[in-house]
């Protein structure tokens, strides 16, 4: 799940659970079956990681036998003669306790150096994404505090655009790499958060003079529409000169509270000439059903790379899943990858090799997750075999980007 407690919860049984129902658990599972699993993990032979830079402990191997949709075909990745985007990094900002994303920290996702030793344009969408803000609100249900009001979702839209951050700190980092690399094929393409009027809310703040109360759907729709178009006022203001604006992402990773209002949302958004992203978690109500809800692009998160009980198979089966429904795919990492290599580096190797077999390498739109600053993290690392992990990501990109 981009950024949700999925990311940070063992247990697989959450990809099936409402979000928040189960923190803190400390079941049978998690106290004396995990710990054997993850020992287990430890003894698996080693095997070769996709860039050829050297081997890692392979991934826990799942036992079942069901098949894998092989029909079908994902969501095209961008030609690299087209606008794009092809491949979309999730930069979390917003929360109080998130990266500020200054140039600086733009720099290693705008550009890298390739494996022919050149620098390279990097990534060429770029998703402004959050689910809470740290002050105790949330833009999406089941995240376990209070849903967001006007104030709120206005506070978001000032955090992106706040000068020398954000939107503006990206604006500034592809121009001062278009001073070494000159103007990309693509434009850099902005993606921007639309938070989930939450429906247990009665009090959202006032429209017109009216109050809005989401257990009205037509208010949620009102509260969509207002959000859309104070965001667009304030992109219009700082006209960025190196980037254009994508559309809008749903927050919320399933359909569950909001099928009947997205088609309605969609309209909105299409209205103003912009796309509908989203990015529902593995089994999330809905997926299959992406573009009847409105959404002009959709890409299947695996939810793998964070649960190391689960196999190496979700990945193969969220690829089969993605092709059957016309979907791209995530590829999904976080901090640990570094910081807990002997478990999490092999996952991260495992998304490579299941996307370059199942041909999401080649021919499906993809989205990045990696945890709000990992790359970065890398980027920096005085440790080689993380430094090589970022290069090995980046000449993935880098190569996706050139076909």
């Amino acid at each position: 799940m981009s950024g949700s407690a999925l990311k940070e919860w063992g247990p697989e049984v959450v990809d099936r659970m409402p979000l928040m129902a189960c923190p803190n658990r400390q079941s049978y599972f998690q106290s004396v079956l995990r710990p054997f699993l993850l020992l287990l993990l430890c003894t698996i032979p080693n095997s070769a990681c996709v860039a050829g830079q050297g081997s890692f402990p392979a991934s826990i191997p799942e036992t079942t036998t069901a098949s894998i949709p092989s029909a079908g075909s994902f969501l095209s990745r961008a030609p690299f003669s087209s606008s794009g985007p092809s491949d979309i990094v999730l930069i979390y900002q917003g929360g109080t306790d998130r990266l500020p994303w200054t140039l600086d920290q733009f720099a290693p996702y705008v550009s890298a150096p390739a494996s022919d030793g050149r620098e390279h344009w990097l990534f060429d969408g770029f998703l402004f994404i959050e689910y809470r803000d740290n002050r105790g609100h949330d833009y999406a249900s089941n995240y376990g505090h209070k849903p967001a009001r006007k104030e709120d979702w206005n506070w978001l839209i000032e955090r992106n655009f706040a000068p020398v951050t954000g939107v503006p700190a990206l604006d500034q980092a592809v121009k001062s790499a278009s001073h070494r690399l000159g103007t990309p094929v693509r434009t850099r393409q902005v993606i921007l958060t639309l938070p989930e009027p939450i429906p247990s809310l009665t009090n959202w703040g006032s429209l017109n003079g009216r109050t809005v109360n989401f257990s009205d759907p037509d208010d949620r729709v009102a509260a969509c529409r207002w959000h859309i178009e104070t965001a667009l006022a304030k992109w219009k203001v700082l006209h960025p000169e190196h980037l254009e604006l994508a559309g809008f992402y749903w927050v919320a990773e399933d359909s569950t509270l909001d099928a009947t209002i997205l088609p309605q949302v969609a309209k909105i958004v299409h209205a103003h000439g912009l796309r509908f992203f989203w990015i529902p978690y593995w089994h999330a109500e809905g997926a299959e059903a992406w573009s009847r809800l409105g959404f002009d692009a959709a890409y299947q998160q695996p939810n793998h790379f964070f649960h190391p009980e689960v196999g190496d198979r979700r990945l193969d089966e969220a690829c089969g899943f993605a092709r059957a429904h016309h979907m791209g795919l995530e590829f999904e990492i976080d901090k640990r990858a570094c910081e807990s290599p002997d478990l999490f580096r092999p996952r991260l190797y495992s998304y490579l090799r299941a996307f370059e077999a199942n041909g999401v390498r080649d021919d499906a739109a993809m989205a990045y997750y990696e945890g709000g600053g990992a790359l970065l993290g890398m980027f920096n690392s005085s440790d080689a075999e993380c430094r090589r992990d970022y290069l090995n990501i980046a000449n993935w990109v880098i190569g996706r980007q050139m076909r």
